[in-house]
């Protein structure tokens, strides 16, 4: 039986949805290059913007499950074949830094950028490339107040799986808001313009069964215990992790989750300096059901574990993005491991109290 591959995109997404979608299309052709079945996006992917106005302008329209309408899709032409040349060229060449194609211009003055939508812009790319991908996290407007007199037009922070035909088969809002102070390093108040999702969500893919999570629910293990209850083989956590809050509790937490768990954890991550005001540790990684990291892209403290014939990048710079490591999903060590020592049996069992 052969062994599905994953391919764990690291990006630095900035305002620029274009250019953004564009080096999706670059990781989406080095993944259908090595034989990944599946694309794993970090939070953010599409749009990061300099402050809370932009992102509740930039905000994609509610989503829904199922293909949407292809024939009248919101995404101008021009790019649609720019992203489709993109792919091919570095599926043929995955290291290059030539094969972003040129061939096609978009024109700026139609002011493309605002227009594109993300959702329509990941569906091209996994019809293009047939791959599914995984849309760790996107601004979705339509989301309810938190309080009474609650300004209008709060958003949800969405997580979409979407198939290799462009369908949209699982969509996952956000549970957990990074309301975070630490003096003179972080001070991001994500519940300002986001409303939390109050549903879990579990989904069948090509490399197993998928529980979704973003970033800031990492450190809510209950949360990820309820999703192997699901039936959970593979725990998801794109993120956009700040520099001191990653340096000091990133892998920790994330090889916490897959031993506590018995699954894989895929963690796509941003990388690098957004705008003035934000910057991202990076470290795209994954994590195998044993807790061992499989694969580590590297970020702003130095590089990562990843042997180089397992990371594709325009660049050997650690901090260069975007990136793509790989990692092979083998459910039958998983399901071995958890024969020989069964936390979900003890779990259940056990009874105790104050």
């Amino acid at each position: 039986m052969t062994t599905p591959r994953a391919a764990i995109a690291q990006l630095r997404s900035t305002s620029d949805k274009v250019a953004n979608l564009v080096d999706i299309a670059k990781c989406a052709g080095w993944a259908k290059q090595r034989g990944a079945s599946m694309l794993f996006l970090p939070e953010c992917f599409g749009f990061l913007g300099d402050n809370a106005q932009q992102t509740l302008a930039n905000a994609e329209p509610p989503v829904e499950l199922g293909p949407g309408n292809i024939s009248n899709n919101n995404l101008d032409k021009f790019l649609s074949i720019r992203l489709s040349q993109t792919i091919t060229s570095y599926a043929s060449i995955p290291t290059s830094k030539e094969t972003a194609s040129e061939s096609v211009d978009i024109d700026e003055n139609e002011n493309v950028g605002q227009q594109v939508s993300l959702l329509e812009g990941l569906r091209t790319i996994a019809r293009q490339s047939g791959l599914w991908i995984s849309g760790g996290g996107m601004h979705e407007s339509g989301a309810p107040p938190t309080t009474a007199g609650d300004p209008e037009g709060r958003v949800y922070n969405t997580h979409v799986i979407i198939d290799k035909d462009g369908s949209v088969q699982c969509i996952y809002r956000k549970c957990h808001l990074f309301d975070v102070s630490i003096p003179g390093k972080v001070n991001l108040r994500e519940s300002a313009t986001t409303s939390p999702g109050q549903k879990l969500a579990v989904c069948d893919s090509p490399i197993g069964r998928l529980g979704l999570t973003t970033c800031y629910d990492v450190r809510f293990p209950e949360m990820y215990i309820d999703l192997v209850k699901g039936g959970a083989e593979i725990l998801l956590v794109p993120s956009a992790f700040t520099v001191p809050t990653g340096s000091a509790h990133w892998h920790i937490l994330l090889r916490a989750r897959a031993i506590e768990s018995q699954c894989y954890v895929l963690a796509a991550a941003q990388n690098g300096q957004h705008n003035a005001k934000r910057c991202s540790y990076g470290h795209s990684i994954a994590v195998n059901p044993w807790g061992e990291v499989a694969a580590d892209a590297g970020g702003q403290d130095g590089p990562g574990s990843t042997d180089s014939t397992e990371l594709l990048s325009d660049s050997n710079d650690h901090n260069v993005s975007p990136r793509i490591i790989l990692c092979d999903i083998d459910l039958e060590n998983m399901k071995s491991i958890r024969e020989r020592m069964p936390i979900q049996q003890h779990r259940d069992n056990s009874s105790f109290s104050f």
